[in-house]
């Protein structure tokens, strides 16, 4: 014990030299008759301490270096996360304003021809030939109000057509990489339990993703306000009936009343200060389209559990 005290005495000089010479602040060489700091068996020690000194330095470097790689990669998929928010918001902005464009054309014009029309019967001598003439008008431009809606959902319908055999697992692995920035940036627990076997169902890919990061978005977003309990996200898969494939996503978040868990599906409905409340419609209308079915209730993690049902085979 005493050997290895001394021993770790007899360093503290030299490492304390060899700091001095590195730093330039001390004697490159001692003067002749002093005591060297190579002088005897010292030189050994002080350049195994050297070593460790530099490689504790590099191991250092390493480790700085790797956490800003880390940080970089994490800010990186933020940002992709922020760009591809960014362009559904705009493609979102464009299909609206496209929509609103041909849309008020007819109603347009079915106004006008409503008052031509009230016009007409209003005089002291009521021109029904006039009148009904504008109520014709008013029947046509609603028929192609209503043609304009058709080639809309047409356009989506052929949009979708191309479906194929989709492994669920692999979408939620997919959109849980796509959302692990966030995740992370919320420090929220992923839990999975996503079982092996399970039959594919048949969809559209994109589709399927798109509603189930839309899901895991809201999620989330539910456990922004969450300090006094664990942020827990849990994604499971399972068999459903006979040839289906069910989904849950549960948060830890606040939840939602049992009252209004149809309601948050329905159109502008929404809870956040922020949003359209457009996101749940549009997934249940996606899901609706393959078949399945979109449904909340309370969860077991204390938030909000939303489960996806798809068939698979020729249900679809």
């Amino acid at each position: 014990m005493r050997r290895h005290f001394h021993i770790a005495s007899s360093c503290m000089p030299w490492l304390g030299g060899a700091a001095l010479v590195l730093a330039g602040l001390g004697p490159a060489a001692a003067a002749p008759g002093d005591e060297g700091l190579l002088r005897g068996n010292s030189g050994p020690i002080l350049l195994i301490a050297l070593a460790l000194l530099l490689q504790s330095a590099a191991i250092a470097a390493l480790l700085v270096q790797n956490r800003r790689a880390r940080r970089a990669e994490r800010t990186a998929r933020q940002q992709l996360t922020e760009i591809a928010q960014m362009n559904r918001l705009a493609a979102a902005g464009e299909l609206s304003a496209s929509i609103s464009h041909e849309i008020k054309q007819p109603l347009a014009a079915i106004a006008a021809n409503a008052s031509a029309a009230l016009r007409w019967l209003g005089r002291a001598t009521p021109d029904m030939g006039e009148a009904r003439a504008a109520l014709e008008r008013i029947i046509g431009e609603a028929h192609r109000a209503s043609d304009v809606i058709g080639d809309i959902r047409a356009m989506f319908k052929k949009a979708g057509d191309g479906k194929a055999p989709v492994d669920v697992n692999a979408v939620i692995r997919e959109v849980l990489v796509l959302a692990r920035a966030d995740l992370e940036t919320s420090r929220i627990a992923v839990e999975t339990d996503l079982p092996e076997g399970l039959p594919a169902v048949v969809g559209s890919p994109a589709q399927l993703q798109q509603v189930l990061l839309n899901v895991v978005t809201n999620a989330v977003e539910a456990m922004d306000q969450v300090a006094e309990r664990a942020r827990r996200l849990r994604v499971t898969s399972r068999p459903h009936e006979t040839d289906g494939v069910m989904i849950t996503v549960e948060d830890s978040g606040e939840g939602i009343d049992p009252r209004n868990a149809k309601q948050i599906f329905e159109p502008f409905y929404t809870t956040k200060q922020q949003g359209m409340g457009l996101g749940l419609s549009i997934c249940r209308s996606i899901v609706e389209a393959h078949g399945g079915r979109l449904t909340a209730a309370p969860g077991a993690l204390h938030g909000l559990a939303l489960r996806i049902s798809l068939p698979t085979g020729e249900r679809a």
